[in-house]
């Protein structure tokens, strides 16, 4: 019979249970839940390679899988991560050893889409800056000015990938003009009503810009000062991806000169729980921040939980899993 090792490094779901009942129909499953043997499970590379490095399979969260991990895996076939992004996985040093790297590319396209969605209409309306000033007992209509009509704006969004075609899609209905830059996307007959050009042109055309780009090594501080030198005065920027896309500090002081009016970020630079080290909560008023909820809801987390033990299971079957890196 066959054996076959699944060594889960960490997690921060109530339980893994639909993740065992999948994968507990492989032949010979060994499930190893190193939450269950180390407080918060296995994260830096040597605790995992401890645990893991016999295994068949890996479904990780927040465990870096570097080079060296991925080195000492003596018969990994596959690498499954509860998210879209695989930053925190060493692709190519996987690629060169024959591991299949996986990923859960559409379980939250919703969430995140009307998380940008929100971000962009809050921005627009100012809703949390109205909220605060009557709380504050200082409301007035001066305050919030100037607010422009919705429907007159351009939006651009860089990367068309998902949660941005999604976003597209529900932008339609306000009338915007909808501008797109991706060097990738080539089913673009598809969306007629939809402007490709380069990512400058996107930039310096666009009253919104929300950005939907995977975080790699090309793409960090996609975002930065000279890029921001090109936008319109007045721009608002979104950001629901990764936050390392944005260069914060150049960010900052695009809002100094008033070149963005206001941004609506669902990701910084900084781990989540150090969110407050960011310079950019010194503009309270101008910056809103949400803690990287925007891929959160229930149906979500199940979503995301089936398909990367989904992932692992056809792999493990069928030699190849739904989704591949």
């Amino acid at each position: 019979m066959a054996h076959n090792k699944i060594v889960f490094t960490d997690y921060y779901y109530p339980d893994i249970e639909q993740e065992k009942k999948i994968l507990s129909a492989l032949d010979g499953a060994e499930l190893v839940d190193c939450t269950k043997l180390v407080s918060g499970g296995v994260k830096d590379e040597d605790r995992v390679l401890e645990y893991a490095a016999d295994a068949d399979a890996l479904i990780v969260q927040f465990a870096k899988i570097t080079g060296k991990v991925i080195k000492g895996l003596k018969k990994c076939r596959i690498i499954s991560r509860y998210a879209i992004g695989v930053d925190t996985i060493d692709v190519e040093a996987a690629r060169e050893k024959g591991i299949i790297v996986s990923n859960v590319p559409d379980y939250c396209v919703e969430e995140v889409s009307d998380t940008a969605m929100a971000h962009i209409l809050n921005c627009v309306r100012k809703v949390t800056r109205a909220h605060d000033l009557l709380h504050e007992g200082a409301w007035a209509y001066a305050k919030i000015k100037p607010i422009r009509r919705f429907a007159d704006l351009t939006i651009g969004l860089v990367a068309f990938g998902h949660i941005a075609r999604r976003v597209a899609e529900k932008l339609r209905p306000f009338g915007n003009q909808i501008l797109a830059c991706d060097p990738y996307f080539s089913d673009k007959a598809r969306y007629p009503w939809v402007d490709f050009l380069s990512m400058d042109e996107v930039l310096r055309r666009s009253d919104v810009i929300s950005i939907h780009a995977p975080l790699t090594k090309d793409t960090y501080h996609l975002i930065d000062r000279t890029r921001l030198s090109m936008v319109r005065k007045g721009t608002i920027v979104v950001n629901t991806s990764r936050g390392g896309l944005i260069d914060e500090a150049a960010l900052a002081e695009a809002i100094d000169e008033g070149r963005v009016l206001a941004a609506g970020l669902d990701v910084l630079e900084f781990a989540d729980e150090d969110y407050g080290k960011s310079i950019l909560t010194k503009y309270p008023d101008r910056v809103f921040i949400t803690p990287h909820m925007g891929w959160y809801s229930e149906e979500a987390i199940l979503d995301l939980q089936r398909k990367t033990a989904m992932n692992v299971f056809e792999m493990l079957t069928n030699g190849k899993p739904v989704y591949q890196v």
